[in-house]
């Protein structure tokens, strides 16, 4: 059988080296394109969740959501719509998966590009449809294709979650329950998703692994990982850990990362509060970013390191790659597992973790360190870089400022008062769940002044904090981190209040002008680094900021101080 089938697959590989040019199979079957709609804006939820019927294309015309209420189970469900199998269909199908599993010479996972791996595969479709002899009629070759597309370039059942990008996290916890996914607006939802077969769902966790260039077996049962595109993956591949079976986890990249924008128009911080911190990291503050699970710690870390200097060195360490700067000057480091049984220390060999990363991350003399997350030992090194003056930013999961100082002077972190005291301030987030299920807000942000050895407190300052009566943020006491800042930096607090205003008015104004993708809006800082003058000028005039020149011009200029004057003399 071995003989044949290889005979079958090199007979066809020879055939395939022919002159036939591939576009006498588009005369027969058009090019699947793989165009992918933005979904309807949603931006609050329905009063009546009872008249929930929502359906938006994510694959036209092949693929939809649908969200709508089942009055038979009360409940809100996420549908997935997918074009309807006949057995014929199905059997096309396996034909074509048979001879494509014996002819594709490269990986199509390995193709970065998903437009060339598309056109990679389709290729190959349409050939052995025709070397075949393979009867596919030509309105059925696009929804063929799509199930082909999905299991071999996407994830399988779980592609349609992919393709949203209102879809935050896709969860399934075992054999015979439905996917949940957490919605934008609607918030954690069951969806008609589920795997029925042991064999399938494990096929699809080791097909992640392999996206995420892990691992995964029975020896070792648990992944942790990114994908190609940068969300987050978390499996179990053993029913002895989980006793319902596999399991998978994603949170998913958002490939047009939040930008200060997008948090203030979403609520979750107000001008005036965003260019307090924009002030602050400007100048060089150690900042903690603490909350719950999934309150958007990542997301506004890496929205404020966009108002790092441009010109300054930055290096980035995580367990797995999730933080997108817009800087050149930028190092990300991301820790990598050990191999085999571990040694006398717990650890295992060629394992590379956030304690070694943080270490030799200070040798290479950096303006900013930024930690995805701080939970262990590497606390320690991390506050011994801020006392040698080398500013960080990183995140805790703790709710308060309370709880954060319990963790860092308790085991395993057990930090000395002394180091604490090196940080600067600390930032709380929270769902507000009364303002919507996916509503983030900064409850509060707490200055550090001092600890007292003694009784473990730490003396703070609120500078701001969230009233959730009127939902706005206030400002709550003065800062003592300007005072500091100006001090450091030998000027006056009245001109780095002033800077905190022209801040503001840059950011009100990138708001009224839909100033919102993260590209755009960090060009504006930029600009704001390099040529003030000419970015407050657009501010007061309250132009378009496009209007008198094309985007690549802006982006030259806010790059280059020969730029802005070449530009500037335009």
């Amino acid at each position: 059988m071995f003989k044949v089938t290889a005979l079958r697959g090199a007979l066809r590989k020879k055939l395939f080296k022919t002159e036939q040019k591939i576009q006498l199979y588009n005369s027969v079957y058009p090019i699947f394109l793989r165009r992918q709609k933005t979904p309807l804006l949603i931006t609050s939820h329905p009063e009546n969740i009872h008249d929930i019927n929502i359906r938006y294309p994510l694959i036209d015309p092949f693929l939809y959501a649908n969200i709508a209420w089942d009055t038979e189970k009360s409940e809100l469900v996420y549908k997935v719509v997918e074009p309807v199998l006949t057995d014929e269909d199905k059997k096309i199908i396996a034909d074509i998966t048979q001879d494509l599993m014996e002819l594709l010479e490269v990986e199509l996972s390995s193709i970065t590009k998903k437009a060339e791996a598309i056109k990679y595969l389709e290729e190959h479709v349409k050939r052995i449809i025709n070397e075949a002899g393979i009867n596919v009629p030509k309105h059925k070759y696009g929804k063929i294709f799509y199930y082909i597309y999905r299991n071999f370039i996407g994830l399988n059942e779980i592609e349609p979650f992919m393709n949203d990008p209102r879809i935050e996290d896709v969860g399934c916890d075992g054999v015979g329950v439905p996917i949940y996914v957490v919605h934008r607006v609607f918030g954690s939802i069951k969806t008609n998703v589920k795997f029925d077969s042991v064999d399938v769902l494990r096929n699809l966790v080791v097909k992640i692994a392999e996206r995420c260039g892990r691992y995964i077996s029975y020896a070792e049962p648990i992944l942790d990982g990114s994908l190609p595109d940068g969300s987050r993956a978390h499996a179990s591949l053993s029913s002895d850990v989980t006793t319902h079976g596999p399991t998978l986890s994603i949170r998913k990249f958002k490939e047009d990362p939040f930008s200060p924008t997008d948090i203030v128009g979403v609520g979750t911080a107000s001008t005036e509060l965003m260019s307090y911190l924009w002030t602050a990291v400007e100048h060089g503050s150690s900042i903690l970013i603490c909350g719950g699970v999934a309150t958007g710690k990542t997301s506004m870390l890496n929205c404020l390191s966009m108002f790092i200097k441009p010109e300054e060195k930055i290096v980035t360490i995580e367990d797995t790659r999730e933080l997108s700067l817009p800087h050149e000057n930028w190092i990300p480091s991301v820790s990598r597992a050990g191999f085999g049984v571990p040694t006398a220390t717990g650890e295992k060999y060629g394992e590379v973790s956030l304690f070694d990363l943080l270490k030799g991350s200070f040798r290479q003399n950096p303006d900013y360190v930024i930690v995805g997350e701080v939970r262990g030992k590497e606390a320690y090194v991390m506050f011994q870089g801020m006392a040698s003056g080398h500013a960080s930013m990183t995140t805790m999961h703790a709710d308060s400022i309370e709880g954060v100082m319990r963790r860092l002077i308790t085991p395993p972190i057990e930090l000395p008062p002394s180091l604490i005291e090196t940080l600067d301030m600390i930032i709380v987030l929270s769902h507000a769940r009364e303002i919507g299920k996916s509503a983030r807000r900064i409850m509060e942000i707490d200055e550090i002044e001092s600890m007292d050895a003694a009784t473990g407190r730490v003396h703070h300052v609120r500078a701001y904090a969230w009233d959730p009566i009127t939902d706005t943020h206030q400002k709550k006491e003065d800062s003592i981190l300007l005072h500091k800042i100006a001090a450091k930096m030998g000027i006056t607090l009245e001109s780095l209040i002033k800077g905190k205003e022209e801040k503001e008015k840059v950011l009100d104004w990138m708001l009224q002008r839909k100033v919102t993708k993260f590209e755009d809006v960090a060009n504006m800082v930029n600009l704001y680094y390099k040529d003030r003058q000419t970015l407050m000028d657009w501010v007061e005039k309250n132009i378009e900021p496009y209007s008198t020149m094309s985007k690549e011009d802006v982006k030259r200029l806010a790059s280059t101080a020969a730029g802005i004057k070449i530009l500037g003399e335009k």
